[in-house]
This record gives C-alpha cells, sequence and structure tokens, in this order.
C-alpha cells in the first residue's frame, strides 16, 4: 500500500517518497493555460497547500516529478519561471506592526535566494523592486504563488481593530501586483475567506475567481471515483477488520465525510478527514478538531436569531461566490466559506444569476458543529454532548417525559452566569439555538420554521417511521404551563401533523423562562384528549 500522505503539502516529498497522490494536473493544466491571475477558496485542510506547491514545481521545470501525470506530456517544459512563493501560515500577523515586519523579513530573505539587491525600504516599495528585479536578473516573468492570502485578518475576526490594521497593511502589499503586471507572468492566490478591500478583488479587473466555476470544482479534495481508485486496499483492510462488505464501509465513509460541492453536482471527501480515517481505521470527527470555529460562536452571540440558517434548509445565496465584509460579518458566508455549509444544489434560469442552496455537507461536520455550540454554551465538554443526546433519543421515542425535562434542565443548569447575563438580552433567539442544536444531535432529519397553510412550525424531526412536530415557547413572565398548552394548542389547531398522519407522530412542546425550562411530551391521540380537557 502507499504511504497515507498526512501532514505533508510538499509535492516533491509525496511523489519521490511514494505517498498517495491524487492527480489534479488535467485542471491545473487548463488553469495555466487559460488565464494569468486566480483566486481560489477552499475550507481549511482541503489541499490549497499541496496545491499551490504542485504548480511552484510546474513552474520551475521540475519535469521528472510529474511523470506518469496527466500534465507530464501536455506541458512545455522548456519553458520555467523565477517563483515568488508566499505562505501565510509562515508570516508573523499578530498585529499590523508585526505583520510587516514578517512581510520585510520574507522580501529579504526572497532577495538573498535569489542573490539579488534592493535599495528601497518601505513595504510598498521594496516588493515592487523585488519583482522588477527578479524579472530583470532571469529574463523571464516572475510566477507569484501566495497560500492563504487571508490569514492575517481571519485570524482576527474576534478583534475587528487588528483584522482592519492587518487588512491595510496587505492592501498597499498587495496593491503591487497590478502595475506590475508586466513582469509577472502568473499569479494564483488561495484562502479560505474572500474579503473585500483587500485590493486583489478590489484591483484587479481581470482576475478568476474560480472558487464556484464547474471547470475546477474538484481541483481539491477527493471524488467517489478517487477514493475507491487510489484506497482500495485501506477499505479492504478495514472492511476485513470489522467483517463486514467493503460496500457498507463505503456507505458510512460517504455518510460520514462526502458531501462538500463547490458546483452542486460534483461531491467531494475533505483529504484530511479520509486520510486520518485510513490511518485510524475508525470513523470519528477528524477535520472538525483541527481548528476552532469560534467564529461561528462570536457571530451567533451577536446575531443568535442568525442561528436559523443551521437549520433552514432554503439558505441560499445567488450570483458570485460571496464575499466578506469586516464591518458587517455574515453568519451563512462565514458558514460557507469555512466549510460548515456546501451548495447542495443549483437552479439557473436564463437570463438570471445562478441560485445556489445550501447545506451541512456531512455527518462529521454535522456533529461536531453541534456539539461544539452545545459545549460552548453549556460548559459540557463536547465528547459529553453525544452520550446525553442518545439518551435523549430514547426518551422521546419512549415518551418518557420525566427524564426529557431532565435533559433540558442539565442543558440550562451548565450556562455559565457570565454567559447568561449576555444570553438574558435576547434569550428567545439563543435558547431556540440551544435547543436546536441538541435536537440536531438526535439523529433526526431537521426542518426549521417550516411554513404551512394555516402557520408556521418551529422544528419538525423525521427518522423513518417517526415524525416529531416541536413547538417552542419563551416568555420572561407567562406561566410554563400555559406557554406548553399554548405550543400544544398550535400544532392542533394548525393542523401541523397532518402530512404525517400514516407515521407515528409524537408533538413536543417546550417552554422557556430564563434559567428555567419545562417540556411536555404526547402521542397525537394522547394530544388531542388532553387539550379537549383544557
Amino acid at each position: 500500500m502507499k504511504k497515507l500522505p498526512i501532514g505533508v503539502a510538499t509535492f516533491s516529498e509525496l511523489i519521490e517518497n511514494n505517498y498517495t497522490y491524487i492527480d489534479k494536473t488535467e485542471q491545473i493544466h487548463r488553469m495555466v493555460n487559460e488565464g494569468k491571475i486566480y483566486f481560489l477558496s477552499r475550507p481549511r485542510r482541503f489541499g490549497k497547500s499541496l496545491l499551490v506547491n504542485t504548480l511552484k514545481n510546474l513552474f520551475k521545470g521540475n519535469k521528472e516529478l510529474f511523470k506518469g501525470l496527466y500534465i507530464y506530456d501536455k506541458y512545455d517544459w522548456t519553458q520555467n519561471y523565477p517563483v515568488i512563493y508566499l505562505d501565510f501560515a509562515s508570516i508573523g500577523h499578530k498585529n499590523p506592526e508585526t505583520l510587516e515586519i514578517s512581510l520585510n523579513d520574507f522580501i529579504n530573505m526572497t532577495k538573498m535566494e535569489h542573490s539579488i539587491e534592493l535599495v528601497s525600504e518601505d513595504l510598498t516599495s521594496k516588493f515592487t523592486e523585488l519583482i522588477i528585479r527578479i524579472h530583470e536578473k532571469y529574463g523571464k516573468k516572475v510566477v507569484i504563488l501566495i497560500d492563504e492570502y487571508d490569514k492575517a485578518i481571519s485570524s482576527h475576526l474576534d478583534d475587528i481593530k487588528i483584522a482592519k490594521g492587518n487588512r491595510d497593511v496587505l492592501r498597499s502589499f498587495y496593491q503591487v501586483l497590478k502595475p506590475n503586471d508586466e513582469h509577472i507572468h502568473f499569479i494564483f492566490v488561495t484562502g479560505i475567506s474572500k474579503f473585500t478591500k483587500t485590493s486583489i478583488f478590489s484591483d484587479f479587473n481581470n482576475l478568476d475567481d474560480i472558487t464556484i466555476n464547474p471547470k475546477y470544482s474538484n481541483i481539491c479534495g477527493y471524488t467517489q471515483k478517487d477514493l475507491e481508485d487510489n484506497f482500495k486496499e485501506y477499505i479492504d483492510e478495514i472492511s476485513e477488520n470489522n467483517d463486514v462488505a467493503p460496500e457498507i464501509i463505503l456507505d458510512l465513509i460517504k455518510k460520514w465525510y462526502d458531501g462538500y460541492s463547490w458546483d452542486s453536482k460534483n461531491f467531494l471527501y475533505n483529504p484530511f478527514s479520509i486520510l486520518e480515517f485510513f490511518n485510524n481505521g475508525e470513523f470519528n470527527n477528524y477535520w472538525f478538531d483541527t481548528g476552532t470555529p469560534k467564529l461561528l460562536i462570536d457571530l451567533i452571540d451577536k446575531k443568535g436569531v442568525e442561528g436559523e440558517v443551521l437549520i433552514n434548509k432554503s439558505a441560499t445565496f445567488s450570483g458570485t461566490f460571496p464575499s466578506f465584509k469586516l464591518e458587517n460579518l455574515d453568519f451563512a458566508t462565514a458558514l460557507l466559506q469555512t466549510g460548515y455549509l456546501t451548495m447542495k444544489a443549483k437552479k439557473t434560469n436564463l437570463g438570471e444569476s445562478s441560485k445556489y442552496k445550501l447545506a451541512i455537507p456531512n455527518k462529521e461536520v454535522h456533529d461536531s458543529l453541534f456539539s461544539y455550540i452545545l459545549g460552548t454554551y453549556t460548559n459540557y465538554d463536547e465528547s459529553q454532548i453525544q452520550p446525553m443526546t442518545d439518551n435523549m433519543l430514547k426518551y422521546i421515542l419512549n415518551l418518557d417525559e420525566t427524564n426529557l425535562q431532565k435533559s433540558f434542565e442539565i442543558l440550562l443548569h451548565k450556562i455559565p452566569n457570565i454567559l447568561y447575563g449576555k444570553l438574558k438580552k435576547e434569550f428567545e433567539a439563543h435558547y431556540q439555538i440551544l435547543a436546536i442544536s441538541w435536537l440536531q444531535l438526535l439523529g433526526f432529519d431537521i426542518e426549521g420554521e417550516i411554513m404551512t397553510i394555516k402557520g408556521r412550525m418551529d422544528a419538525v424531526l423525521k427518522q423513518k417511521n417517526n415524525i416529531i412536530i416541536i413547538e417552542f415557547k419563551f416568555s420572561e413572565t407567562e406561566s410554563m404551563d400555559n406557554m406548553l398548552n399554548d405550543g400544544l394548542n398550535q400544532i392542533i389547531k394548525n393542523e401541523y401533523y397532518k402530512p404525517y398522519q400514516n407515521k407515528n407522530v409524537i408533538l413536543l412542546s417546550v417552554a422557556f423562562q430564563p434559567r428555567n425550562v419545562k417540556c411536555k411530551l404526547l402521542n397525537l391521540k394522547k394530544a388531542f384528549k388532553l387539550l379537549k380537557k383544557v
């Protein structure tokens, strides 16, 4: 079996040391032949750095590394170019001053690499001179590759002042690229987020953002064919160890790790998750643990109502891949750019912009995301959340109202006082995202805020023959019992149950007050009887 390239993002190391490499050079060949300035957004751990490093080796003319790959006999290897390779993972950015010093250090190291002298002192002029002098020395235009261009901004979204300061430094740094077009052969920029006002997007009218271009939808990540062709021995080994057919393992891998898409047609696996899965031989959360999505919690804390996008299956965007504005961060855009939402369907009408439907990609992201949200709010460790929800599912299906009530009480009891003070201002929206996050982990197909002829349901949970219709009620003053009965009355009066009468329908009414919660759990028949007595 070929070795798994875990943590290896250097193309030459993969090839020379017999690691598994998924050939992406067909898309690379198209890109270098059809354009000059490109931007690609993909979530973390999705193969962006390996792609940039592969381009570096291509432009340097390292032909032998590409033997056996698509591009080997199609590229003009007599053409090679000097490369400026800037990886922001190695650039300091704790504040604008540090960022500017670190970029100056990068230019100094690059000039030493190419044995040239520079006379300029300020950052912008120095970068300009670096490009010109390298072009003059080799008599060939320069290739500029920038990996994680946005790291100095996106790492500081909890401190907008630093983020803006870093953005200003980068704007002056990147603005060098356009006026020096005559010295540049090719530019490729990657990042997780697409920020406005960074000069890369505002200055370049010929920049090609290939993030959702169907021609490049598979340029990072593994397709189903990639998985089955390149990891068959690993799949067979896990199949034998678990005494199940390989088809069952493939179905589970698909459920856990597939589902990312940037054209709503081709769906991909996250390379990091797949490699870790084959390395460990167990289904688990791998990708999510590599970075804490504090941005999500910050946005929920500030704009709790927008948490509805996590369960709203009609979440969409239209036209081009959306950008970030630091002054007004959009929750759905943050989820999309960071990989917690992906493009599941596309609708195109002639003469109109395409509309993309968004959804959570797979089980790994779904379970990890909602466990994290609950863990953050309740002070529970994420590893404690899933066992609790497993028990909660049993309580609901067995109509065990007493233990379900205890579960909700535990949920509220663990909210820290300092966080509770923030929640109280708009506690309805925040308690609703807590409740919905908890219910998401039950393993149901959940829909939230569903419109019917007679009203709007809070949530419906679906699992095989079971349907749970949920109403949440929130008040600082109204009695808990009144709120519970109002919730049940709303379900019956508005006939929310009617589309599901051939299923096992369970009604769940949940009432919240600050630091207090109560629930009522009934099947449809008992609910009718109870409401007749009220």
